[in-house]
């Protein structure tokens, strides 16, 4: 058990320094941001309802009681940025790896901390 708890905050880290920076962008507008939620038709308030979901998704990852619940705003995070890609963006762009491995790697916390949230636990036990 101890295992498995040192393996979630070393993965909800990986998590934070990824998404850390990527809330950071979009909330100062950097250009690479502005581009991609003017190709997706989401400028400015897309841009910013998703950095504010990214800092948010952080903010639970960091609390221990809470991670699960990062873990799962992330996966949804991820799953709408994996959706973009597919749709308008392409999968030409490093954004698009990044994207995947966080998504991965959010359920396997997910997984990890499923005992934090009863309705998962009861399906995963």
């Amino acid at each position: 058990m101890k295992t498995q708890h040192i393996i979630s905050w070393i993965l909800q880290l990986v998590i934070i320094a990824v998404l850390i920076p990527s809330a950071y962008m979009k909330l100062t507008g950097a250009p690479d941001s502005v581009s991609i939620f003017t190709q997706l038709g989401m400028e400015p308030y897309g841009r910013y309802i998703i950095g504010f979901l990214e800092a948010s998704a952080c903010l639970l990852l960091v609390t221990p009681n809470s991670a699960a619940h990062g873990s799962l705003l992330t996966i949804c995070i991820m799953l709408g940025a994996a959706l973009a890609h597919l749709t308008k963006i392409g999968f030409n762009s490093s954004s698009c790896f990044s994207c995947l491995v966080i998504l991965i790697i959010s359920a396997i916390v997910t997984y990890l901390r499923r005992m934090q949230i009863k309705s998962i636990a009861r399906m995963l036990n």
